[in-house]
């Protein structure tokens, strides 16, 4: 697996050819279903991002995240169907770089919502220790439910 900081040409690459269901959770949430407009939305929420690809280098998943306001950030990935030759490595990545160097910067919540039948980001997220708080029934823009997963630093909830 090859590691990119996030930047333009790599992000639309992924964007313009993300998995079906990745593409169904993403834009119940957005006014249009532009990967321009998703990628230059991305792009404008901070550096706090990254590409992987395969050995070949050809993009395969974007993540990263933004903050919301301080000590809140929310998180985000989307893939193309190639994600299970690079499911582990980034997994890795997010459990062993990206989580402390959130937790280096005072983030004491990290935040994502999921479409309700997207069960293999359920699952993902799961495995990387955040848990479904709530559910947000009519949330989508034809009232999809979605779940709110997080992690918390709180001493009374789950942990990073």
């Amino acid at each position: 697996m090859k590691l990119a900081k996030i930047n333009a040409d790599d992000l639309d690459w992924v964007a313009r050819r993300m998995r079906r269901q990745d593409m169904d959770e993403i834009y119940a949430t957005r006014w249009n279903d532009d990967p321009a407009e998703l990628c230059a939305g991305l792009l404008a929420g901070g550096d706090f991002g990254w590409v992987a690809g395969n050995d070949n280098g050809t993009p395969i998943a974007a993540f990263g995240a933004v903050p919301a306001w301080p000590g809140v950030w929310e998180v985000w990935m989307f893939a193309t169907d190639k994600w299970p030759e690079i499911a582990l490595g980034v997994t890795r990545f997010v459990k062993r770089v990206m989580i402390p160097s959130l937790e280096d910067v005072g983030v004491h919540r990290a935040q994502c919502r999921s479409k309700h039948d997207h069960l293999v980001a359920h699952a993902w997220l799961e495995s990387l220790g955040a848990y479904k708080e709530s559910e947000l029934r009519n949330y989508g823009r034809n009232a999809e439910l979605f779940y709110l997963y997080c992690w918390t630093r709180d001493p009374k909830g789950p942990q990073y």
